[in-house]
C-alpha cells in the first residue's frame, strides 16, 4: 500500500503530469470564459432580435386594426396568430380583452391584467424581457389612428421555451467540448510521457554515473531537440569531469614530486653544511642551495595557496591609482632584472598612444601576472629574443610581451590558462612546472576588469594583457 502511495505521489509530481494539468486548466479556463462571451452574447441577441419582432408583428397588426377596427379584423389578427408560435391579445382602451388567439393559456390572461398598469400607453413598450424567470416575452402597441383615436391595445406574447433550448445547445456543446478537453489532456500525458519522461528517466539513471564512472555514458546525443541537447551539455561535462579528474590526479602527482624534491635537496644539503669536515667552499655552496630551494619550496606553496583562494573567491586586490607611465616604468623594470640573469636578449618597444592617463590596478599582484609570462618565456619557450609592446588607446591599456621561441602545440593553446594543466607533461624540475602560474594570471586579470590572450605558432608566442583605464572593478 505504501508503494502504491508513493507510486502514485510520484506520477502526480511528475513533469508529463503537471504539464498535462496546466494544459487542461488553461484549456478549462478559455473554453469557460469563451463559453461565458458566447452564452451571453448569443442568447443576448437573440433575446433582442424576438422581441425586435414582437414589436414588428404588433405594431403590424395594431396599423390593420386601426383602418378597421371590427369584430371581424380582429378575428382575423387573432386566427394568423394561431398558427405561429406567438400568442396576441386584443383589447380596448381600458385593457380589457376583446379577442386572443387559440390555446391562450391563463398566465396569460393572469398578464394582461397585471401589466397593463406598466409602461407608457402610447408607443410599444416591451412588458416582460426576463427569458430565464419568466415562460413568456411579452410586448404592448396601442391602437389609433391617424386622428389619434384609441380604439385599444395589441399584447404579443413569445414563449421562453425557445430560448431556454437554444441556452440548453449550447451548455451541451460546452460539457462536449470538455470531454473532448479531458480526453486530449489524458493522451497528452501518455504522449509526454513517451517523449519526456522516459528520456528524462534514462538520463537521470546515466548521470547517476557520472561522478563514480564518467567515460561510460550511454546518453541520447543523436535527438534533435531539448532532450538531445541536455544529453550531449551532460556528455560534455562528464568529458570535462573525466579531464578534471585526470589533471588533478597529476597535478596531486606533480605537487607532491616538486616539494619532496625540494624537501630531498634541504635536507641532503642540511646535512652537508652540518658536518664539521664539510670544506668551507662546499659549506657555502650547500646555504646558497638551500636557500635558492627555500624560495622554489615557499613559491610553489604560495601558488598553490592563491589557487585555493582563487576557488573559495577570496583572492583579494589591494588596488591603487596609478598612472600608465609610472606602471610600465615598474614592468621594464622588473622584467630587464628577470632577464638580465639569462641568456635572452629583452628589449621594450617604443610607447604607442597617450601615456599620461591612469588606471586603478593592484600593482604586485600585476607585476606578478607578467612575471608568470617572463617565467613561463624563460623556462619553456627556448627562446633568443623577448619584446615588451604597449599600447594606449581611449579605453585602455594593451601589453603585449612576444618571444620567438618554438612556440605552443596548437592543441595545448586552448587550456592553456585551465587551471592544473600543463603543456609539458614530464615531471622534471627544469622543464615541469605546477601548472598553475598561468591559470593564477589569467584570474588576476580577469579580477581587474581585463583579459589575458595568447597567440602562438611555430615562430613564437605572444601574450597581450587588456586593461580598463580609470575603471575600478569590484572587489573579489
Amino acid at each position: 500500500m505504501d508503494r502504491r502511495a508513493f507510486r502514485m505521489k510520484r506520477s502526480r509530481n511528475s513533469l508529463p503530469f503537471r504539464i498535462s494539468l496546466v494544459f487542461l486548466l488553461s484549456t478549462l479556463l478559455i473554453e469557460g470564459v469563451l463559453f461565458l462571451l458566447l452564452y451571453h452574447t448569443l442568447l443576448g441577441e437573440r433575446v433582442v432580435e424576438e422581441i425586435n419582432r414582437l414589436e414588428s408583428r404588433a405594431e403590424s397588426h395594431a396599423n390593420v386594426l386601426a383602418m378597421n377596427f371590427s369584430k371581424e379584423t380582429i378575428g382575423h389578427v387573432a386566427t394568423m396568430e394561431s398558427e405561429t408560435d406567438t400568442k396576441v391579445a386584443i383589447t380596448d382602451p381600458a385593457h380589457v380583452l376583446l379577442q386572443t388567439s387559440r390555446s391562450f393559456p391563463q398566465v396569460l390572461v393572469d398578464t394582461v391584467e397585471t401589466k397593463r398598469r406598466i409602461g407608457p400607453f402610447d408607443d410599444t413598450t416591451v412588458l416582460e424581457d426576463d427569458w430565464e424567470n419568466e415562460p413568456y416575452l411579452s410586448v404592448r402597441t396601442p391602437i389609433t389612428d391617424d386622428l389619434d383615436t384609441r380604439y385599444g391595445y395589441v399584447y404579443m406574447f413569445l414563449p421562453t421555451e425557445i430560448i431556454h433550448g437554444i441556452s440548453h445547445r449550447l451548455q451541451l456543446r460546452f460539457l462536449y467540448i470538455t470531454a473532448i478537453a479531458l480526453v486530449t489532456t489524458i493522451l497528452t500525458f501518455i504522449l509526454l510521457s513517451r517523449l519526456i519522461s522516459k528520456p528524462i528517466e534514462s538520463l537521470r539513471r546515466a548521470t547517476e554515473n557520472v561522478l563514480t564512472n564518467p567515460d561510460d555514458l550511454q546518453l541520447p546525443t543523436n535527438r534533435v531537440d531539448e532532450i538531445g541537447e541536455l544529453a550531449r551539455s551532460i556528455e560534455s561535462m562528464s568529458l570535462e569531469l573525466s579531464r578534471l579528474r585526470r589533471e588533478r590526479h597529476q597535478f596531486l602527482s606533480d605537487l607532491s614530486h616538486e616539494i619532496k624534491t625540494p624537501l630531498t635537496y634541504l635536507r641532503g644539503y642540511a646535512e652537508i653544511a652540518s658536518k664539521d669536515s664539510t670544506p668551507e667552499s662546499l659549506r657555502q655552496q650547500s646555504i646558497q642551495t638551500i636557500l635558492d630551494e627555500s624560495r622554489s619550496l615557499t613559491e610553489l606553496v604560495e601558488n598553490a595557496f592563491q589557487l585555493a583562494q582563487l576557488d573559495e573567491n577570496t583572492f583579494l586586490l589591494h588596488r591603487e591609482e596609478v598612472s600608465v607611465t609610472t606602471f610600465c616604468a615598474d614592468l621594464r623594470r622588473m622584467l630587464d632584472t628577470m632577464f638580465r640573469m639569462t641568456t635572452i636578449r629583452f628589449d621594450t618597444l617604443p610607447n604607442v598612444g597617450r601615456p599620461d592617463v591612469s588606471l586603478t590596478l593592484d600593482r604586485h599582484r600585476m607585476l606578478q601576472v607578467f612575471r608568470s609570462i617572463a617565467h613561463n618565456a624563460i623556462e619553456h619557450s627556448e627562446a633568443s629574443h623577448v619584446s615588451l609592446r604597449s599600447n594606449v588607446t581611449d579605453t585602455h591599456l594593451i601589453l603585449t610581451i612576444t618571444d620567438n621561441g618554438k612556440g605552443i602545440p596548437e592543441e595545448d593553446l586552448p587550456h592553456i590558462f585551465d587551471r592544473l594543466y600543463r603543456v609539458e607533461k614530464s615531471r622534471s624540475r627544469q622543464t615541469g612546472g605546477s601548472g598553475l602560474g598561468l591559470a593564477i594570471a589569467d584570474q588576476i586579470v580577469v579580477r581587474h576588469g581585463g583579459t589575458l590572450t595568447v597567440s602562438s605558432d611555430t615562430s613564437g608566442t605572444s601574450f597581450t594583457v587588456t586593461l580598463p583605464l580609470d575603471k575600478k572593478t569590484p572587489s573579489l
